[in-house]
């Protein structure tokens, strides 16, 4: 009897029906085996596709459609082997076996049940969240024009391809944020992402930028008015229009997101370290930090990117330099955790994203969403560069605004047109390097490697930083 019941719990750990088989409900048997086969089969389907088509099969298995089937098969597999392994373990008899047999099959039959029952049923959950969350990314999308007028339509990111991120200060009507006005594109970046050349930029545009609008949709062109005012002008399409306009890029693809997306995203990828070398206290974010080294996330990672006051000068220019400390922090983070290579932080993104987030038609396609992971994993963090469109400030009409530097612009611009990698060669006027007090000495921010060609320097005018160079922010206290 020994024998009979380490045999049956055994074989049903390697083929599920097999002790029903044997020794018990042979239609049930039968039946449960020949799910087990199948199921085996369509694994190694699985498997073989994958190595013979590689990414490709991604986007396939990453449909909402299919990833529910999935989640369904995964399911009924796993109530199936949990319904035989506690048959097999009633057929085993342990009540006439030795002692040493009955604990030593009961401790097979518990791991087992855990391991192959609980892996089925974590996968059919982990299937049925993500065909949930690709659902909800789905149902809110926004087209998106060119300068022709129509809608951008693009498939995977296989070249060079420009994404536009709007940060809306509208709150999305949380009350936490206090009463809010028009909606306002505050924050404003434009990203050139190039599996190509194995760089990023990222151009973050000054909101109180005074530049002319092109019309958009029903909206008429305007003469001169501030950056910001585009997503309240026409929402998200009129913001990628005036983007489009100033610097002379297509862009394909386009994400708008709101403060409770800032929380989240942050909350998902465990917080961002940060350092100042001196404290900031802003009564108007309500964010108090001293000197020294800081986890954001949360509410605070939301307070230490819109804070304005917190800095010497208050000015939406050095918040844009704070926010690039933030970011660069933010991709180290993500590098050093293999974010993008762990399904559980990713999912943990995704939900953060589809909850707080409109994303352009094309975006939200799952084979875009999946080769940009790719091609971000591929590119090292000294060919990942945040940088400051160049303005100087000045007052028109009354306001304070900001006129572009269109030379130096230009000299940007031509770069990301020719999917050029970028480097700085100063730091934004809230960035310190390594903790030392400011500096007005050039501060070179990537390394010349040859893969993907030498990074073209930019003009002193142009500020930022590489996503290597750990730097820390300057606040207005201490």
């Amino acid at each position: 009897m020994s024998k009979r019941a380490w045999w049956l719990v055994g074989l049903n750990l390697l083929i599920p029906g097999s002790p029903q088989v044997l020794a018990g409900n042979r239609r049930f048997g039968r039946f449960a085996l020949g799910t087990t086969l199948l199921f085996w089969a369509l694994v190694i389907a699985a498997v073989l596709a994958v190595l013979i088509a590689g990414p490709a099969i991604i986007p396939i298995v990453t449909i909402p459609a299919v990833l529910w089937g999935i989640a369904i098969v995964l399911g009924l597999y796993g109530l199936l082997w949990v319904i035989c392994a506690v048959d097999s373990f009633r057929l085993a008899r342990l009540a006439r076996a030795t002692t040493a047999t009955r604990v030593g099959v009961s401790v097979l039959a518990i791991v087992a049940l855990v391991i192959a029952g609980g892996a089925a049923f974590a996968g059919s959950y982990t299937a049925g969240v993500t065909a949930s969350i690709l659902a909800k990314v789905a149902s809110n999308t926004v087209d998106i024009t060119g300068p022709d007028g129509k809608p951008v339509t693009v498939g995977p990111i296989t070249g060079p391809v420009n994404i536009l991120l709007v940060g809306d200060d509208s709150g999305d009507g949380n009350a936490a944020y206090g009463q809010r006005g028009e909606a306002l594109n505050d924050v404003t970046i434009l990203i050139h992402l190039s599996p190509v050349s194995k760089s990023v930029t990222a151009v973050s545009i000054p909101r109180d930028l005074y530049v002319a609008q092109p019309a958009c949709g029903s909206n008429p062109a305007v003469g001169q008015a501030r950056f910001n005012t585009a997503l309240s002008r026409g929402g998200l399409d009129c913001v990628v229009a005036s983007a489009s306009a100033l610097t002379g890029l297509p862009i394909q693809y386009a994400a708008q997101i709101e403060f409770d997306g800032v929380v989240a995203m942050s909350d998902a990828v465990g917080g961002v370290p940060v350092c100042l070398v001196t404290g900031i206290d802003d009564p108007y974010s309500g964010l108090v930090l001293s000197a020294g080294e800081h986890t954001l996330q949360g509410a605070q990672a939301l307070a230490f990117l819109r804070t304005r006051h917190g800095l010497s000068t208050g000015s939406d220019l050095q918040r844009i330099s704070n926010q690039q400390v933030f970011l660069s922090s933010l991709m180290r983070t993500i590098k050093s955790s293999n974010t993008l290579d762990n399904p559980l932080r990713l999912i943990a993104l995704a939900q953060a994203a589809a909850a707080n987030m409109k994303l352009s038609t094309q975006l939200a396609q799952t084979s875009t969403m999946v080769s940009m992971a790719l091609a971000l994993r591929s590119i090292p963090l000294d060919r990942i560069a945040f940088v400051q469109y160049p303005s100087h400030p000045t007052t028109v009409h009354g306001q304070s605004v900001t006129l572009p530097d269109t030379g130096d612009a230009s000299v940007l611009m031509t770069a990301l047109a020719a999917d050029q990698a970028v480097v700085t060669q100063q730091l934004g006027g809230a960035a310190v390097s390594n903790g030392a007090k400011p500096s007005s000495t050039p501060t070179p921010s990537a390394s010349a490697t040859p893969t993907g060609g030498v990074p073209v320097p930019l003009p002193s005018s142009i500020s930022g930083q590489a996503a290597d160079q750990s730097t820390c922010s300057a606040g207005q206290t201490g």
